[in-house]
């Protein structure tokens, strides 16, 4: 069987606009982790920032990560569209190559520090909840269903928190190449069956309207309409029909209509928030299309530089960031230090993650990417 050479990591065509959107998601997810222990609205900033602003830097989490989803969805797509020509055309064993290398040398190395931390007794790494067990909880993250474990036994802490979307992400890799294999050859109706499956996002919400809050905010179809967003957007991008015209009124349609689903959420009940979310994926969907387009060549300049290296190394700052934010809230509150200077915490926060991400990724990640993609490249070859 042949396959697509498996190109050394990171080799991607490169867009400054998608990396300074992912940079954004993942600053904004830290910023959150740090509010929930170091409220801003408690600090100095309180005397002349409304309390709205505050609010609005610090808790876009939950948005960030459906953000995620959505590019995760259309750099999938555009990456087998790239090597391969088509989504029916996608070769399994080279897919699952691809992911199994990008994925796991990282996870596996977080899930072995985590497990040493819990035995250890280290304060915020122990699970102690009477209905959950570190073997559980190591086999929810193996197993892809962390979400699903959270949804029936309560948060686990935070470290071991922040992998429930990557049971997401990983179920959809698991599911999405087969279903390709299955799919009309039109790139049209691709685009309308994942456009439909994007839509389907509010009625979802809806039919969990009974459960909790994390079943319904973590559950895997929300975040499968998500992903779909960003594959309909990988489509819609590779078209001709979309006239340049057209491209500056997406781009900047797109930022407005994101910019009001993250602020709405503040001012309406939280069964109408659950719908903007529909909003804020086919936000970013338009935005994505915008880029792959041409649109937003500002972000190019050096201004936007840091956040484009927090956008290339996003998988490693999320998965990794918490022990930055965890020990420095330890830290300063075991100093005694006054919450209304806690603000100064926020850029030491955003420091830490980038340093330990981009250690992450420049001593684990692409080399283990690296080195698994060769052996896999000759396994699959020898077949």
């Amino acid at each position: 069987m042949t396959s697509a050479p498996l190109s050394p990591p990171k080799i991607h065509q490169r867009n400054a606009g998608i990396d300074v959107l992912r940079g954004l998601a993942i600053v904004l997810v830290i910023l959150n982790h740090v509010a929930i222990r170091l409220p801003l609205t408690k600090t100095s900033l309180a005397d002349f920032l409304p309390y709205g602003v505050l609010r609005f830097i610090t808790h876009q989490g939950y948005h960030s990560v459906f953000a995620f989803f959505v590019v995760s969805g259309f750099l999938i797509t555009s990456g087998i569209i790239r090597r391969w020509g088509s989504l029916p055309q996608s070769q399994l064993p080279s897919f699952y190559a691809r992911r199994f290398a990008r994925i796991v040398p990282c996870l596996l190395v977080l899930l072995s520090i985590l497990v040493v931390l819990d035995i250890r007794g280290v304060q915020g790494f122990v699970i102690d909840r009477p209905d959950q067990s570190l073997t559980a909880a190591l086999c929810s993250a193996f197993g892809m269903y962390l979400n699903k474990y959270e949804c029936l036994t309560g948060y686990l802490p935070a470290n071991w928190d922040v992998l429930w979307s990557l049971s997401i992400e990983e179920m959809f890799y698991l599911v999405f190449p087969v279903l390709c294999l299955s799919l009309p050859r039109s790139e049209k109706w691709q685009s309308v069956l994942f456009g439909v499956a994007a839509f389907a996002l509010p009625f979802a919400m809806h039919a969990m309207a009974g459960e909790s809050q994390i079943c319904r905010h973590k559950a895997y179809i929300p975040g499968a309409s998500a992903l779909s967003a960003g594959v309909a957007a990988a489509l819609v991008a590779r078209s001709d029909r979309i006239k340049r015209l057209w491209v500056p009124a997406l781009g900047w349609s797109g930022a407005a209509i994101l910019l009001l689903t993250c602020v709405l959420p503040f001012f309406v009940p939280p069964s109408i928030s659950d719908d903007m979310t529909l909003g804020l994926t086919l936000s970013v969907a338009a935005l994505l299309i915008a880029f792959s387009k041409g649109w937003g060549a500002l972000f190019q300049y050096k201004a936007f530089a840091w956040l484009r290296s927090f956008g290339l190394m996003s998988y490693e700052v999320y998965l990794t960031h918490m022990f930055i934010v965890l020990c420095l809230v330890q830290a300063y509150q075991g100093a005694g230090f006054s919450e209304r200077a806690a603000w100064g915490c926020y850029p030491v926060a955003l420091g830490g993650a980038w340093l330990l991400g981009y250690a992450t990724d420049r001593f684990l990640s692409y080399p283990a990417e690296r080195r698994m993609r060769a052996f896999f490249q000759r396994f699959i070859r020898a077949r």
